[in-house]
């Protein structure tokens, strides 16, 4: 299982840079710029609680100077599953979202309501 996991995220990871940049064929990130790959796995009797606060942290952010992308994508097969695909300029960028309000009020909201996993990756080749 966790490997399927993992070559998810990857794929993930992969397909969120072709949608970044369609001027091109090639997956291109920034010198610097940081990816993250959230899994969130919603209790579904709050899943309206988790999707609203997931609205409300997405609005938010992608207002943020630092946010290259946020995008929420959901498994096709299984709606509790959500994928949280993050694209920021810098580690800077990074803590300073962790320190936002919407942010922190997601991070409440979502308490005992979901599984968090979370995976922050840079640019290999």
């Amino acid at each position: 299982m966790k490997k399927v996991i993992t070559k998810g995220l990857i794929l993930s990871a992969l397909f969120m840079m072709f949608v970044l940049n369609p001027v091109t064929s090639k997956a291109q990130t920034n010198e610097g710029e940081l990816t993250i790959v959230a899994h969130v796995t919603v209790n579904a009797a709050y899943k309206s609680e988790v999707l609203k606060a997931l609205e409300a942290v997405v609005e938010g952010t992608r207002k943020e100077e630092g946010n290259v992308a946020y995008v929420v994508w959901e498994d096709t097969s299984n709606s509790d599953k959500l994928t949280i695909i993050e694209v920021w300029k810098s580690q800077q960028a990074i803590d300073y979202h962790n320190n936002t309000d919407h942010f922190k009020a997601f991070v409440k909201a979502i308490e005992g309501k979901a599984d968090l996993e979370v995976y922050t990756m840079k640019k290999k080749f």
